[in-house]
């Protein structure tokens, strides 16, 4: 398990929910099917398939550790919102994984959260609002959540070529009630399209946070 000291107050019980599987699992492989099984959870029973083959190696407590773990992320969003914050605790927890593992999948560290909330304030004037916005490596998405914590009202497409990545920002855009895509590619070529998401398409009319899955023919 992380240290203690190493992990924030408010992820300490998904910390000690996340190392109930006792090592059993690669902890990058892990990590990427909770967002999976997240992702699918979102999705509005349009992702069964999907759900199914991811859970099909854990066992009925595994999966029970599974919903605890989303349970903690929920609480976590539902507190930031009642106190008008942005949080990331997926972004957040990942970079901790990071800096305690060996393994080279795990090497992403992202833009402190107050140089976000600084660069949005210096980007968006106060009543920016109706416009598309481009995050063209999205990280965790930190940067679209401050931006939209500056002024909500817009339209935010986000890209990135790490999995995990485009998971954690289509997670953090849609319990932040975000509207938006991230697409799962190389930005720079503006190639390799692998996935995408659709962000809270419909939320003006269900409040009800959704992402979709589109993958390419």
């Amino acid at each position: 398990m992380l240290k203690t000291r190493d992990v924030p107050s408010e992820l300490r019980n998904f910390n000690s929910l996340f190392y109930s599987f006792k090592y059993k699992y690669d902890l990058y492989n892990l990590y990427d099917d909770l967002l999976t099984i997240i992702i699918c959870c979102l999705a509005r029973e349009t992702e069964e398939e999907l759900y199914l083959k991811t859970i099909k190696k854990y066992t009925r407590d595994e999966l029970d550790a599974f919903a605890r773990l989303f349970s903690e992320l929920l609480i976590i969003y539902g507190k930031a919102k009642i106190s008008e914050r942005w949080t990331d605790p997926l972004g957040e927890y990942y970079e901790i994984l990071a800096s305690n593992s060996k393994k080279s999948a795990f090497g992403q560290f992202f833009t402190p959260a107050p140089i976000c909330d600084m660069i949005a304030q210096m980007i968006l004037g106060p009543n920016e609002w109706g416009k598309n916005i481009n995050e063209p490596c999205c990280g965790s998405g930190r940067f679209i959540l401050a931006a939209n914590h500056k002024t909500n009202g817009n339209y935010f497409m986000a890209q990135d070529l790490d999995s995990i990545c485009c998971k954690m920002t289509a997670i953090n855009m849609c319990l932040h009630e975000i509207r938006g895509e991230v697409h799962n590619m190389d930005t720079i070529r503006m190639t390799d399209l692998r996935i995408s998401y659709s962000i809270n398409y419909d939320f003006h009319k269900h409040k009800t946070p959704l992402i979709l899955i589109q993958r390419p023919n």
